[in-house]
């Protein structure tokens, strides 16, 4: 839970903040008033996790992947569909009661949450390291608080580890696994998937 900025994020202070990167919003037609995309057009299952208020003991992260992106550069950006698969974000994201959007220093992760970010009125918090700092800084300054962060397919499984959480298997674009913790150390994981599958 990578343009380089290269801003710190240590545990208990606030970590860089960028605002969301420009990114064009395309609105699906589905053939109805006002267009958009609902939750069973992206895939994401509404009923494996609750979207509601979080318990002040607690804390929920919300952890993906960021989605398809360029092959070449150093820091490409995301392809068009994984420009779609961060709008099917935003969808699914909707409802969620989020207090912060966390991505990596990469354009890519910060690209995928966006979307999101931008929906919320939230901007995108730099972690460059997120298995280490973001861990820290949510066991510590984050209880009560629902977050969305965007990593890699070699972070998110360091960030679970971190989190005192089984060490996921990272297969592919549009999983999103939701953690939900308290204080003492109890903790549950929840897999959705957004999006369309890749191919």
């Amino acid at each position: 839970m990578s343009v380089v900025l290269l801003l710190a994020c240590v545990p208990g202070e606030p970590s860089g903040v960028v605002e969301p990167p420009e990114v064009d919003r395309p609105v699906a037609d589905t053939g109805e008033p006002g267009g958009g995309d609902s939750a069973a057009d992206t895939g994401a299952d509404t009923d494996t996790a609750e979207d509601t208020a979080v318990d002040p003991t607690m804390w929920v992260l919300y952890a993906i992947r960021h989605a398809e992106k360029e092959s070449e550069g150093d820091d490409p950006p995301l392809t068009a569909e994984g420009m779609a698969r961060a709008e099917a974000l935003a969808v699914r994201m909707t409802d969620v009661p989020l207090s912060a959007v966390y991505a990596t220093d990469l354009l890519r992760t910060q690209q995928t949450v966006a979307p999101t970010a931008e929906d919320h009125g939230l901007p995108v918090r730099i972690d460059v390291d997120p298995e280490e700092d973001l861990a820290a800084l949510i066991l510590s300054d984050h209880l009560g608080d629902t977050l969305l962060h965007s990593g890699h397919s070699y972070t998110i499984p360091s960030l679970f580890l971190a989190l005192h959480a089984e060490e996921p298997d990272v297969d592919g674009y549009g999983q999103l696994w939701i953690l939900t913790g308290d204080a003492t150390g109890a903790l549950t994981v929840v897999e959705e998937f957004v999006g369309e599958p890749d191919e």
